[in-house]
């Protein structure tokens, strides 16, 4: 009796150990099918927010050519636009042009912006950068370790567990550092015209930014007006710096302007790009410029 008993207890264990062992399996299999929903559900946020940022800057674009067949902001453009051009378009394909006159005497780039925000003003691979400045090459190791973190083995995405290598001490020695800010100021009029000109023919660079205004509750409340070479040779004169964080380059000290990696973009490899951002209003302060209340 005592056999038959310990027979049946083992066959009891064996049997709650294949139901646990299925059961935990089971759970694993959904848990695995819910994380790829969830991570497909983020593809679609992410794609459905960058076709909306695109779909807003083309309507701000379209809005901006309308405005300007305004002969009230013609002439309260005229003293840098002049009168003597075509109606304005907007202009198709991947250019650093948003909009241009029929004419092509006129062309401009549009960007929304809110009082004291960020607004992207370029984006590129670090090596497309170096091959528009050489002189830069001494220095795109260390801008790439600021940007580049390295992928997962499927190349699309970055490997989150790693990081970016920032500008600090503990990283490059104090010497570098300094070289490689020294490297950044002496090349700063070509860094400024390659972030804001591009790197295209000069037909299809833009003369003049269009900033449009808006609110925190998405009200559009003017059009300001600048000519592209007058904002370069403000920010010129301005010398680059590192931020406390250590991943941040900025020009000047109240941040008109600033270089880091773009992040982002659900951690696809295009998170691993040199980002330009400026800040419109802070502009204001030091250039010239037209202003339309709309």
């Amino acid at each position: 009796m005592e056999t038959s008993s310990k027979n049946e207890t083992n066959i009891s264990y064996e049997e709650l150990y294949r139901d646990e062992k299925k059961r935990r399996e089971t759970l694993e299999k959904e848990v695995e099918k819910k994380c790829k929903e969830i991570e497909e559900l983020k593809k679609l946020v992410l794609s459905y927010k960058n076709s909306e940022t695109a779909k807003n800057g083309y309507l701000e674009e379209l809005l901006v050519c309308e405005d300007l067949k305004n002969g009230t902001v013609k002439n309260k453009f005229s003293s840098i636009l002049g009168l003597d051009y075509d109606e304005w378009s907007r202009i198709l394909g991947n250019s650093k042009c948003d909009i241009q006159t029929t004419d092509t005497k006129l062309s401009g780039q549009v960007k929304k912006f809110k009082n004291g925000v960020f607004q992207q003003l370029d984006r590129h691979w670090v090596d497309t950068l170096i091959e528009s400045i050489p002189e830069l090459n001494d220095v795109s190791n260390i801008l790439k370790g600021l940007c580049e973190i390295p992928l997962l083995p499927n190349g699309t995405h970055v490997d989150k567990d790693k990081s970016v290598k920032k500008l600090c001490e503990s990283n490059y020695p104090l010497e570098t550092l300094d070289n490689f800010l020294m490297s950044l100021n002496t090349s700063r009029r070509r860094i400024l015209q390659y972030a804001f000109l591009g790197t295209v023919v000069e037909i299809d660079r833009p003369k003049y930014l269009f900033g449009v205004e808006y609110t925190d509750k998405k009200e559009r409340i003017r059009i300001v007006l600048f000519k592209v070479e007058d904002i370069i040779r403000y920010l010129d004169k301005l010398d680059f710096k590192i931020t406390k964080g250590k991943s941040v380059i900025t020009l000047g000290d109240d941040n008109v302007l600033s270089i880091q990696r773009k992040g982002g973009d659900g951690g696809k490899k295009s998170s691993n790009q040199l980002q330009f951002k400026i800040v419109i209003s802070k502009i204001m302060e030091h250039v010239d410029h037209l202003q339309h209340e709309v």
